[in-house]
């Protein structure tokens, strides 16, 4: 801080023109000198107060910029957090897939079987059906043909 200049003397000498007792006017400028002592030491200057402004407010940003590192590191942990119960979800949501689709697949296999058998069994009679057909024909080829060729060669 600047100190400030204050001529005693000069303010001394003037009490004394102006009619105050030399020693009442030396009083007077001992007593002002050390009020404006006293109030130049406290007397806030326009840098010192932006300086202390300066070191507030450079805390105020430190404190701020500490909440909002920890304000981060708790969303992210959030994040996390909401990502592993998410992919826990979506693991369980697979698993039930699964198992309803080998669910499904067991019921087609029995569908499939059931109708594969039921092809069999009408495959098999028509395969019955036609061999009796078969012997049905070389029968009536016998019956019919044998005798008109024997009477072609003979």
């Amino acid at each position: 801080m600047s100190a400030m200049a204050f001529d005693s003397l000069r303010f001394a000498r003037r009490l004394r023109d102006a009619g105050v007792p030399e020693p009442q006017a030396d009083a007077h400028a001992e007593l002002m000198a050390e009020t404006l002592s006293h109030f130049a030491e406290n007397l806030l200057t326009k840098d010192h107060f932006e300086a202390v402004l300066e070191a507030r407010f450079a805390a105020q940003d430190a404190i701020l910029e500490q909440r909002f590192v920890e304000q981060s590191a708790r969303f992210e942990q959030r994040f996390v957090e909401q990502d592993a119960r998410f992919e826990q979800c979506f693991v369980e949501q697979d698993a039930r897939f699964k198992q309803r689709f080998v669910e499904q697949d067991a019921k087609f296999e029995q569908r499939f079987s059931k109708q594969e058998t039921g092809f069999e069994q009408r495959f098999s009679k028509q395969d019955r059906t036609l061999a009796l057909h078969t012997w049905m024909l070389g029968i009536l080829v016998l019956v019919m043909v044998v005798p008109q060729l024997q009477g072609w060669l003979a």
